[in-house]
This record gives C-alpha cells, sequence and structure tokens, in this order.
C-alpha cells in the first residue's frame, strides 16, 4: 500500500512539473515566474502547485506566499531536521532532476505530514511541485512501475521501459523516449557550457566518450544543418545535412534546425534504416539549441539499437 501511494504522489507531481517546465521553455523567463507565482494561475491545483528555485537555493517564485520569494532556503529543514531543499538543490545540480521526501506541517490539519517533491533542472531553474502523499487513496492511480523505475534510478535502457508498458497497456512509449533523451540533452548542454567548444565537440564525437551510452549518443548541428560532432560516426562532421531525407522523403534535419531556429527546442520523428537488422524503423529525435548549436539525441522507441543518425 505505501510503496504504491508513493508511485501515485511521484508520477501526480511529475506531470505538473513536466508541464511547468515545457511552459517556462516556451515563455519570456518573467512572464513565466508570473505565472507561476500567480495564486489563481495554472499551475495551483487544489493544494497542488509549483514553485521555482535558482540553483543556490534562493525562491523565485511561489504561488501561496509572496514573501518568501527572494529567500534563500537552501538550509531550511523540515521536522526531522533533514535539509530538504538542500537535497533538492545539489540532486538538481549533479543530475537534473529527482524527487527527495520530507514532512512538514499541514497548515489544515495542524499535523505532521509525509510529502513527496519531484523536481526538474531547466535553464538554470529548478522547478518543483510537491504532494501529501496520505492525499493519494489507493487506487486513485494505478501503480506505474516502469515509469516510477525511470525517474527514481538513473535512466534505463528504453526498450526495456517501453516492452513493460506495452505489456501494461499504460502511456504510449514514446513518453519514455523523451523524458530519456532529455536528461540525456539537458546533461550535453551543461558540457557544453562548462567547457571550451573544441573541448565539447570533440568529447561528444568521441565514440568512447561520456556521451555514448547503450547506443544513445549526442550529435551536434549548426543553424545550416551543418553536423558540428557525432559520437557515432566521425566521417559525417562538417558535411551539411539540412536536406538529407529519410526513408519516407522527409527532410527531418531540416525539421530540428527550422524548429530550433524558431522555438529553441523539439523533437522531429522520422524513420531511418537500422544498419544492424536492416529494417526500416520508426525513430525519434529530441534537440535543444544552446549558444548557436543545436544539441541532439535520437533513439528508436522499438529498440536502443546501433544508430547512424
Amino acid at each position: 500500500m505505501e510503496s504504491s501511494i508513493t508511485e501515485q504522489a511521484l508520477k501526480r507531481a511529475r506531470r505538473l512539473v513536466e508541464e511547468a517546465v515545457a511552459f517556462y521553455r516556451r515563455m519570456p523567463k518573467t512572464i513565466a515566474l508570473a505565472e507561476f507565482s500567480t495564486p489563481q494561475g495554472r499551475f495551483v491545483r487544489g493544494d497542488q502547485y509549483v514553485y521555482v528555485l535558482d540553483s543556490t537555493g534562493v525562491m523565485i517564485a511561489h504561488p501561496l506566499n509572496e514573501s518568501l520569494v527572494g529567500e534563500d532556503f537552501y538550509y531550511a529543514t523540515d521536522f526531522d531536521g533533514k535539509s530538504f531543499i538542500k537535497d533538492i538543490v545539489d540532486t538538481a545540480n549533479a543530475r537534473g532532476y529527482g524527487w527527495v521526501h520530507y514532512k512538514r506541517l499541514d497548515y489544515l490539519t495542524k499535523t505532521e505530514r509525509p510529502k513527496i517533491v519531484y523536481f526538474e533542472k531547466t535553464h538554470g531553474v529548478i522547478i518543483c511541485s510537491a504532494v501529501y502523499q496520505s492525499d493519494l487513496p489507493d487506487g486513485t492511480l494505478e501503480p506505474q512501475t516502469a515509469e516510477v523505475a525511470s525517474l527514481t534510478s538513473p535512466p534505463k535502457a528504453v526498450a526495456a521501459v517501453a516492452a513493460d508498458h506495452v505489456r501494461r497497456r499504460e502511456e504510449p512509449p514514446v513518453e519514455l523516449v523523451l523524458d530519456d533523451a532529455k536528461r540525456f540533452i539537458e546533461e550535453a548542454i551543461a558540457f557544453y557550457r562548462a567547457n571550451p567548444q573544441a573541448i565539447a565537440l570533440a568529447e561528444f564525437s568521441n565514440p568512447q566518450g561520456r556521451f555514448v551510452r547503450n547506443k544513445q549518443y549526442i550529435f551536434v548541428l549548426d543553424f545550416t544543418g551543418l553536423m558540428l560532432a557525432h559520437g557515432a560516426n566521425q566521417k559525417y562532421v562538417g558535411k551539411n545535412f539540412y536536406h538529407i531525407m529519410d526513408s519516407n522523403g522527409k527532410t527531418f534535419i531540416k525539421e530540428i534546425v527550422d524548429i530550433a531556429n524558431v522555438d529553441g527546442y523539439g523533437y522531429v520523428e522520422y524513420r531511418w534504416v537500422d544498419p544492424v537488422t536492416k529494417t526500416d524503423q520508426a525513430k525519434i529525435v529530441y534537440f535543444e539549441q544552446a549558444d548557436g548549436i543545436i544539441i541532439c539525441s535520437g533513439i528508436y522507441p522499438a529498440s536502443r539499437t546501433p544508430q547512424d543518425l
């Protein structure tokens, strides 16, 4: 029972955070933070809401208590003395996402209750949402074992998670594919910004480097479609792929570049021949623009076999 309720709480918190992250990425920062700080805004739903920290633990948006904004909560503790905001900030800075259990006073019941907060770091801020676990009676949501595993442990092979979802007839595997790719891209962006460009691009193009994992890798484009780095085939570097087509005639690199130019991030689905099985398979690539380049990672949703592009 307790495990089921924890899973339900984690999924409920995650859903609101993912929606808030998408909103933050497509809106000007001031508008997004203003919306997150609005008591009647779209990100306040019952007793659940979004709040935002900077990467040091300073509150930069809170919809229920405006006086908290600008305060440093890095060392704030719960009823057990746990520095839960420190845990959030440290985990977000190291891994980009996570969850923390803690205990807080419910001001309505005046009782100490367990909460769970899910958070994601995006573009230098940490977006959080917490729920009281005991607000979720058993049966509110079906336990999502595979999905929770993708949150509470390092990203798993998409094939195993997707297969589990097919068996359980739950969410489509594309959600997990995108989630996995997003984590990888955010880590690559952080590395790119922390290192000289030449060093970062060399690492992205290193087949034995830190950005080639379980057949998933990073490739980098400029805004003309020129390949700047490729984790699986260095022969592609320096070539322009803007007009390359998939097996259905779709100019998918053009779509990546055009969307990145307008929105800054997105995903494109296309079909590509798996070089191992020699079969035409559906593929999905997630990408984000960062400092004048486009960082991409593609996955075959059905399996994570070696990839050409």
